[in-house]
């Protein structure tokens, strides 16, 4: 019995995030997956899987961004790969449905290129 109690341990102590991460960077790897559809829920785990879990920095093309819990910045370019869309301004709508849904906020810096999103509640 005190060998499956430090299995339980060893399962707790495993950073959940990682099992996460590597969950969903399997999932999107995967093309027989079908991302697209109504309800946007592939496309709102990308962006779950992404958000910070604590206060970070992050630089991209030499400016240093502050990133809060729940929140991710990453290029518009990202995105789009992320979300397996052909194009940026489909990876934008897929941003605005889920932002009319009250699941994340995000604008846009740096000029249109890089995004912050926020995950909400």
């Amino acid at each position: 019995m005190s060998e499956y109690q430090l299995e339980i341990k060893q399962i707790v102590d495993y950073p959940r995030y990682q099992i996460y991460w590597h969950f969903i960077q399997n999932l999107m790897a995967d093309r027989s997956i079908r991302a697209s559809g109504g309800s946007g829920l592939f496309y709102y785990t990308v962006l779950c899987n992404y958000a910070n879990f604590r206060t970070s920095y992050l630089r991209i093309d030499g400016i240093g961004y502050t990133i809060y819990p729940g929140e991710w910045i990453c290029t518009v370019k990202e995105l789009t790969a992320w979300f397996r869309t052909r194009f940026q301004r489909q990876a934008v709508s897929i941003l605005d449905e889920l932002q009319k849904r009250h699941l994340i906020s995000y604008l846009f810096l740096d000029r249109g290129k890089v995004v912050k999103y926020k995950v909400r509640d």
